[in-house]
């Protein structure tokens, strides 16, 4: 194999599972929020709208700083990208502990924490793309699925430490986990093979005979050429629509669980669940991808979130949410490690952090999600509405994603002609 030792496993392998650690932990303490929602409103008396809004500011700010982040990372690497992670997430979950006044949620979960987690998701997706040629959509997959692996296990844990020490003192033990873990971990990130005198996983292998509609081009797409695909756009409203509908999730199902009476350990639980089924989502789908063609597959997972969406409006015993998050995150996690893994088929990987940065920006309109629901409920007392606004998004979606095409570059694949 191209690009492995004799002595050892290739290295590509090492940036996947470093990847997966730092995704783990620095997601899964971000999603914490969705745990931490309900304390934040009590203790304060905020509106779930209000309570929300931080989420959303922090949503609209790191997705807009993603084009940057991209072009960073092209230029010095993930290794930086992670030094700025783990100093601004544990300044910011420290001082949250201090909190007093809606401003000061907005400015370190918005702001400083919203900032330090736009370092850290484009660096390591568009590592690892550099790094694969052939089973990209697996390595994106297994990475990615370290999102996942974060919130199906730091969920449960920031709420049994909420019940035993408090929101503030949880605040400040989360803290403690970018510094010791994001930090000493990132120095295995290389950006590319070539700074360990490899080549890229399955470089010079030809694909000519796999079923992937994905593989267009050979040739590397600047930013300028690559926003001018049509199909870069049609992926661009797929995420929003997609991820307005996650966000909306991870920030409300914990509170939408207990309004019907079900305990807060156990609706912590059923939300990590979410996290847990997209890993294997990741995975499966992402190695799916590799062989049916990575339009299909992202057809599969958006249908699957959108019918769930649909199955949480009657949802009302623990079983009913079980089922809701196990099918809902297999589909949301599916669909997060495609996009990258079309970035790099498509348009290379010289400017993949760029381009996907660029992309990346959907997140700006997903972000709205959290704070529409939350208006929602303060008006009508129920989360319905909202959940049938993001299963309508997610059927869109799902049909937008019928009208994928590879877009041509010098060289046109045999499965390319059929699709």
């Amino acid at each position: 194999m191209i690009g492995k030792t004799k002595t050892s496993i290739f290295y590509g392998w090492v940036i996947v599972a470093a990847g997966f650690v730092i995704l783990m932990i620095a997601w899964g303490l971000l999603y914490s929020y969705g745990v931490f929602f309900e304390n934040l409103s009590k203790e304060f008396g905020w509106s779930r709208t209000m309570v929300s809004g931080a989420y959303s500011v922090f949503m609209v700010l790191h997705c807009a700083l993603y084009p940057v982040v991209g072009m960073l990372n092209d230029k010095y690497g993930p290794r930086k990208s992670s030094l700025f992670c783990a100093i601004l997430m544990s300044s910011g979950f420290a001082l949250m502990s201090y909190i007093s006044a809606p401003w000061q949620l907005y400015a370190l979960y918005g702001v400083v924490i919203g900032s330090g987690i736009s370092f850290v998701y484009i660096p390591i997706t568009s590592t690892v793309t550099h790094w694969f040629e052939k089973r990209r959509g697996m390595a994106l997959g297994i990475v990615t699925a370290g999102v996942g692996m974060g919130t199906m296990t730091l969920l449960p844990f920031a709420q049994f430490l909420i019940s035993n020490f408090g929101w503030r003192s949880s605040y400040l033990i989360i803290a403690i986990f970018p510094l010791i873990i994001i930090l000493p971990v990132s120095r295995l990130l290389r950006l590319n093979p070539s700074e360990k005198g490899l080549l890229p996983y399955g470089s010079g292998e030809i694909a000519s005979n796999r079923t992937d509609n994905s593989l267009a081009s050979t040739r590397n797409f600047t930013l300028r050429e690559a926003v001018k695909e049509r199909n870069f756009w049609i992926l661009f409203t797929i995420g929003a629509f997609s991820f307005l509908a996650v966000q909306l999730i991870m920030v409300h199902l914990k509170t939408n669980i207990t309004d019907v009476g079900i305990s807060p350990m156990t609706a912590a639980t059923i939300l990590g669940t979410v996290g847990g089924a997209s890993l294997l989502g990741r995975i499966a789908v992402g190695g799916a991808s590799d062989r049916i063609g990575r339009k299909q597959a992202y057809f599969i997972a958006l249908f699957l979130m959108a019918i769930m969406m649909v199955w949480l409006l009657e949802a009302r015993q623990p079983w009913q949410f079980f089922v809701f998050s196990a099918i809902f995150g297999f589909g949301y996690g599916g669909c997060v490690p495609l996009p990258a893994a079309m970035i790099g088929d498509w348009f290379g990987a010289e400017s993949h952090g760029r381009i996907l940065g660029v992309l990346s920006l959907s997140g700006m309109v997903a972000g709205i999600g959290p704070i529409i629901a939350g208006y929602i409920y303060d008006v009508k007392g129920s989360y319905d509405l909202a959940f049938i606004i993001a299963a309508v998004m997610l059927f869109m979606a799902m049909c937008l994603s019928l009208a994928i095409k590879a877009p041509h570059g010098p060289k046109i694949t045999l499965a390319e002609r059929f699709f």
